[in-house]
Order: C-alpha cells, then structure tokens, then sequence
C-alpha cells in the first residue's frame, strides 16, 4: 500500500515554532510522511529580534524539486507557506504544474492586521494569487484575503461583508479557501468557501498575541486532509488543535516565538486516531 505524502514549500526558522520548524513534526505526528522544500533559512522566527540571518535558497528550489522528482518521488499534497519573493513564488506555480500533485494547499502568508509583511513587494499580492488559483484550498487570512479580493481592510466584519469579500475570491477564480481569523461582533470567526458558498465556524478567542497558530492551523489542516478527511473535518481538527496549543502557550507569559503545540501532539494523536479508526 503507498502512503500519502506532503511536501512542504516555505521557510525554516531555526528558532521559531512556524512555517517548515511547525509543519515537520505536526504532519509527520499525524502519521504522514512529509519533505521540505525551504525557500529560505532564518536564524529565528523574525519577530523574535531585529538582527536575524537569513540564507535566500531561490536558486535551490527548482533545482531540488527536479532531483526529488527523478528520484522516483510521487508529489501528493503540495503545501506551501511563507514564500516571500515574487519569483519564489513563480517557481512554486512551476512546481505545481509539473509534478501534477493530487491535492494543492496554499497560506498566502503575506499580511496581517491590513499590511504586507516588511520585505514584501506590492506585486506580491498578484503572484500569490495566482498560486491560489491553481490551488485545491488556500488559506487567507482576512488581511490577505482584503488584499486578494481587491476591497480595503477592516479589523472587524460581518458575515455579510465577509461574503462579499468571499464571492470576489471566487470571481478571481479561487474556489475553495477558509479565511481566518475574522473579528465580528459575534466573537472570532473562521469561513469555509465552497464553490461560492460559505460556512462559518466558532472560535474560542483566549486573549494575547500568538505567533504562529496560523502555522499550526494550516500544518494540522493539511494533516488531516492527508489522512483522507473532508475538509469540513479537518478544520474542526485544526480548530482543536490550534486552540488546545493556545491554551498552553497562553500560561506562557515570555514565550513570543511561536505556540508551544509541542505539549499538545498527544491531544493530536489521539484525535486523529478517533477519526481515522
């Protein structure tokens, strides 16, 4: 019997609980065996100091993916995060193309609270849609998703707006995608887009600033889809999981690199467990 894969394309922050340092250990506890590909190396997760090193692996990219590629390897679940360059990303659509993965998931991990990450060009926002177009599910957050959608960015929306912001997606071309993070009078909110239709779901809002859930968000998301789940079950997955790392990072005053969501893989196991057996 073959077994699923994901190959992961994005930075590696070696300290710093996100991108490949987060998407490794949660997908592979998951049970699935998972590559990475990093676009970048980092000395540390880039809100932890100024001063941080950065090695640009551009040139290595392509290069890697044909070698994995004649090495016999089948590309099942491509997963992508932080990118960071237009022509980065422009090598991950090739990429995509080529290896005729069967399932594509796209963070556009670009924004957040309305403005681009520092170091990202404006003509960022158009490649990395175009990346989510050819996606299976992509990922917005609602800064990115504004920023897509072509509308201007508010700290808190409606359901109505969020729809709105939703159909332009969709009219763009991006047919499936889950926008997090939304604030509404109701409390925290996520949306799954389906072919034009939308369904939210309820978070549980624990007060603080918490780097890098939308890293383990997306890395159990995608570990659940591997694992032959619908989408649907694998964002109630994510939901759980993000939250439950969270909550144990929260009684961490000082920790500002990223969720401690080591604590939490045995909560990971075991659900994954139940709704695989």
């Amino acid at each position: 019997m073959e077994e699923t894969n994901v190959i992961t394309i994005q930075d590696f922050s070696s300290l710093g609980q996100c991108s490949i340092t987060a998407a490794l250990p949660i997908i592979s506890a998951m049970g699935i065996e998972t590559i990475a590909l990093p676009v970048a190396v980092l000395s540390a997760q880039t809100n932890c100091c100024d001063d941080y090193t950065i090695v640009d692996l551009q040139k290595h990219l392509l290069p890697a993916a044909t070698q994995l590629k004649n090495l016999g390897l089948d590309f099942d679940f491509i997963y992508t995060g932080y990118l960071g360059q237009s022509a980065i990303v422009e090598d991950t659509i090739k990429i995509c193309k080529t290896t005729n993965p069967s399932f594509i998931v796209v963070d556009p991990a670009m924004a957040e609270h309305g403005k681009l990450y520092s170091g990202i060009s404006d003509d960022y926002v158009g490649a990395i849609t175009e990346l989510c177009k050819l996606s299976d599910l992509a990922l917005p957050n609602v800064s990115e998703a504004c920023m897509m959608a072509g509308v201007n960015y508010s700290p808190v929306l409606d359901k109505s707006k969020v729809e709105a912001i939703a159909q332009k997606l969709y009219d763009k071309g991006i047919k499936n995608f889950v926008i997090t993070g939304i604030k509404t009078a109701d409390g925290m909110k996520l949306a799954y887009c389906k072919e034009g239709s939308v369904k939210f779901y309820d978070l549980r809002e624990i007060e603080g600033q918490f780097y890098g859930s939308g890293d383990v968000f997306a890395s159990t998301l995608v570990g659940g889809l591997a694992n032959g789940l619908n989408v649907d079950t694998s964002i109630r997955l994510a939901i759980d999981f993000t939250e439950k790392a969270i909550q144990i990072t929260s009684k961490d005053k000082s920790h500002n690199y990223g969720l401690k969501f080591e604590k939490a893989i045995p909560f990971l196991i075991e659900q994954i467990q139940k709704y695989t057996n």
